[in-house]
């Protein structure tokens, strides 16, 4: 009997042996990649914790993306016990609640090799849990079907328990090939993995600086792989950080793109132009210009375009200078610029460094060589509607200048402007009434503040029916200056000189009652306005009131009129 009992224990016992789970040879070492993330708040208050995997020997490992939503830090802890931080977010999908993101490990780490979508429906599959006491599960892929080209979500014939959501799901060959998730139905009979490789393939784009997706989380994002996508993104971010928060930005880049020449160029830029939000005192201040210097020598030894080089760093000494007269480090003068510009210039002569030559010159009050490199960039392919404008103004201030030169290269800046003409060119058009108006060209005048009143749609002031009134008087169109003087007494009817204005062209019409009801109007509001009873007397003198006459000029003469006293000589003696 006692025989019999043994047997049946061994039986038993092989059953059992034959029933249980045998764990793959590769599962010990693969357990060795499971980590928990724990994610915390912006004060370090803790979110939440779930598990994750690293995908690669450097670090880089998978997750959901609501545990890091709203998170500010973010730390790993191995099978191991060891704790690790999580130093930036390189891609992820809110739709599919997946993250890939980057831990900061000492040396090499256990990682899973990822698997090639996609997996066939059948396959034999296991869940591999972070704890090392908790059993593995084993299973089959129930079904398979698209996520994005190529990539697959998985059915698997397991459920799930809460505890191992975001385990990596892998193939009897050890490969891992989905993040396992929960029965979104809440039946609990299945559980469903999302593509690996599709989580590993995320990455941060340009356009991505100012996803939600990406700034609900103050965990750095990592740059994108090209470096073109990556300096764009460097650029975009410069207007959303704050000064010291944007140079951890840039050391990262640098940190990330060593050989980029642009990035110290940027940072260069940004120790020189915030160093007052960066330091505390004038010494720390003086510190970040000599940061800037270094960068500077730095992206000019990586630039292979050296002229480039000389370029950037003379328009950012001249920015500097410019706009802070106090400096006294010789590197940081307008001499230190222009050294550096002449360099790049004997390197190549472009007209994007003539340009600032031309600007260099024109601030500092040196008008004809400013002229003379503006007219350099006119000449080339680079030329522009800035490039002609500024040749204009420095033009301008050459004593001697013929004023139809002038209105040429004004004209050329706003033909440069496209046609129709746009409406940025009104304050141009104004420049170009003014000058017109000195040549007497008062027809061409009143042209151009036509183009300015349809330029602006109409929306203009007094002023504007002011001088065009004046244009047109002196261009001989009576009518047409009467007519604005009106629209300008619509809008302001207390300025003297529109009345005074309006009695003038009444006068040129013989409208002399009209006219003295105008300068009536003008002597209510400004008594002592001298013009005023000149013209009252030359009314006078039309309509025969000699008597009249005399009077107003004498009064005109009292109150310093320089006409009166020879209308008083013509007509009172």
């Amino acid at each position: 009997m006692k025989r019999l009992i043994l047997l049946f224990i061994i039986i038993g016992s092989q059953a059992i042996q034959v029933v249980a789970q045998k764990a793959p040879k590769w599962m010990d070492k693969s357990k060795k990649a499971i980590i928990t993330v724990t994610t915390f708040d912006k004060d370090n208050r803790k979110i939440n914790a779930t598990s994750g995997f690293y995908v690669s020997e450097t670090g880089e490992a998978l997750s959901a993306y609501s545990l890091f939503n709203g998170a500010y830090t973010a730390t790993v802890t191995d099978t191991d016990g060891n704790f690790f931080p999580v130093v930036s977010i390189i891609g992820a999908d809110d739709l599919y609640d997946v993250i890939k993101f980057k831990v900061a490990v000492p040396k090499k780490v256990a990682f899973l090799p990822m698997a090639s979508d996609p997996i066939a429906e059948g396959t034999p599959v296991y869940l591999l849990p972070y704890a090392p006491n908790d059993p593995f599960k084993e299973g089959s892929i129930t079904e398979a079907s698209k996520l994005k080209d190529p990539y697959s979500y998985y059915k698997i014939s397991f459920p799930l328990e809460a505890a191992f959501v975001n385990s990596p799901l892998l193939l009897s060959t050890g490969q891992v090939f989905a993040l396992a998730q929960e029965d979104a139905s809440g039946k609990k009979q299945f559980s469903y993995g999302v593509s690996a490789s599709y989580v590993n393939s995320l990455n941060v784009s340009t356009i991505d600086a100012f996803n939600p997706i990406y700034t609900k989380i103050g965990i750095r994002k990592a740059w994108a792989s090209d470096i073109g996508q990556a300096t764009v993104s460097l650029f975009l971010l410069a207007g959303s950080q704050d000064a010291k928060t944007y140079l951890e930005t840039l050391n990262d880049f640098i940190s990330t793109f060593p050989k980029a020449p642009d990035g110290y160029q940027s940072r260069a830029t940004h120790y020189a132009t915030k160093r007052d939000a960066l330091a505390s005192t004038p010494a720390e201040q003086q510190n970040y210009l000599d940061l800037a210097l270094a960068d500077l020598n730095t992206a000019a030894k990586l630039n292979p375009q050296k002229g480039d080089a000389l370029y950037n760093q003379a328009k950012l000494i001249y920015q500097v200078v410019a706009n802070d007269s106090t400096l006294t480090d010789k590197n940081w003068t307008v001499e230190a610029a222009k050294a550096a510009l002449q360099k790049a210039i004997q390197t190549e002569d472009l007209p994007i460094y003539r340009t600032l030559e031309g600007e260099i010159d024109f601030n500092e009050g040196a008008f004809a060589e400013a002229y003379d490199a503006f007219t350099k960039v006119n000449n080339s392919n680079m030329a522009s509607s800035n490039s002609f404008y500024m040749a204009y103004k420095a033009l301008e201030n050459i004593p001697g200048t013929q004023l139809s030169e002038i209105i040429a290269l004004l004209d050329s800046s706003i033909a440069r402007m496209g046609t129709p003409t746009p409406k940025d060119a009104a304050p141009y058009i104004l420049e170009r009434i003014e000058h017109k108006t000195q040549l007497s060209l008062f027809k061409e005048a009143i042209d151009d503040y036509d183009l300015y009143y349809d330029l602006v749609d109409g929306r203009v002031n007094d002023g504007f029916y002011f001088y065009r009134e004046q244009a047109k008087f002196k261009a001989g169109d009576n009518k047409g200056a009467l007519q604005d003087i009106k629209e300008a007494l619509k809008i302001n009817d207390q300025i003297p000189d529109y009345h005074a204005e309006e009695a003038a062209i009444q006068v040129r019409m013989q409208n002399y009652t009209e006219a003295l009801v105008s300068i009536q109007k003008a002597l209510d509001l400004a008594p002592d306005f001298g013009a005023c009873y000149r013209l009252r007397g030359i009314c006078c003198v039309r309509q025969e009131k000699k008597t009249e006459a005399c009077e107003a000029f004498t009064k005109a003469q009292e109150l310093g009129d320089p006409l009166a006293a020879r209308l008083i000589k013509e007509h009172c003696q």
